[in-house]
């Protein structure tokens, strides 16, 4: 007797579909489980970025939104000539950032000479955005004990506004600012100011460079310490950041605050963002 396979199918048929149902269920395992197989992306941001405004120097990018930093510094100047005598200052600072491009920025510190000296702050960047190339951006400040304190020993304020230029790419890192400063006291004291910052990133912690300001009294009778026209601050830079934590060292040259010749300052700073 023989035996016939079923009508319309052929058992070379039925092997071949056998060996493909193998071949074809672990991709569609893997398949199934691939949504679950897929880590979550965790945005890795680089602390070092998120310091508007580091020693001198403002970033124009500010900060990334809805994140909040905080920084404690201590600043000596010594050197100068016959008669200066050395002083110590600091503050701390906090800064946050509430929507994309708006960066706001609270200062409480005691200035070189012991005067207490606050300061509120407003970032906005205009264009760009950060690392990745240039981004425009805009400041306004207001604080008190700008230029000194008035004949009765009242406090003076001073109003800021300038215009901020920042670099970042390839490692690299370069802010300008053209800052001019409004006294709101009775005599009518002018000052501009050039602040520029250069930076170079070794590796993902460290970064070193240069920062500083000069100043310029474009109008009003009072002069600056030591009876100048203009004066400045600024010198190397170390910087250091590890996660949400950084710490830096700026020290150089100065003549604010000296009454003749050149002194020597230095600012150390610590802090952290979220």
């Amino acid at each position: 007797m023989r035996v016939h396979a079923p009508r319309g199918r052929s058992a070379a048929g039925i092997v071949a579909g056998v060996a493909v149902a193998i071949v074809s269920a672990p991709a569609m395992a893997a398949d199934a489980a691939a949504p679950d197989a897929v880590p979550p992306v965790i945005e890795q941001r680089d602390v070092k970025t998120e310091i508007p405004n580091l020693v001198y120097a403002y970033q124009a990018t500010g900060v990334t939104a809805k994140t909040m930093g905080v920084q404690a510094y201590g600043l000596g100047l010594v050197g100068g000539g016959a008669g200066q005598k050395a002083v110590a200052g600091g503050g701390a600072a906090v800064w946050g950032s509430p929507v994309d491009r708006l960066t706001l920025i609270g200062d409480a510190s005691r200035d070189q000479f012991g005067q207490f000296a606050p300061s509120a702050a407003a970032v906005v960047r205009l264009l760009g955005r950060e690392g990745d190339g240039w981004s425009l951006g805009a400041l306004g400040k207001f604080k008190v004990e700008g230029f000194a304190t008035g004949p009765n020993n009242e406090f003076e304020s001073e109003l800021e506004s300038g215009l901020l230029l920042s670099y970042a790419r390839y490692g690299w890192h370069a802010d300008l600012n053209a800052i001019s400063g409004f006294g709101l006291g009775d005599d009518g004291e002018i000052d501009v100011e050039g602040r520029l910052r250069l930076g170079r990133d070794l590796g993902s912690i460290f970064r070193v460079g240069l920062d500083g300001q000069t100043r310029v009294r474009a109008a009003g009778d009072n002069k600056l310490v030591g009876g100048r026209t203009w004066d400045f601050a600024g010198g190397a830079q170390a910087l250091a950041g590890f996660g949400h934590f950084f710490g830096a060292l700026t020290a150089g040259p100065a003549t604010m605050g000296v009454v003749s010749n050149v002194g020597f300052t230095a600012v150390a700073s610590v802090g952290g963002s979220t």
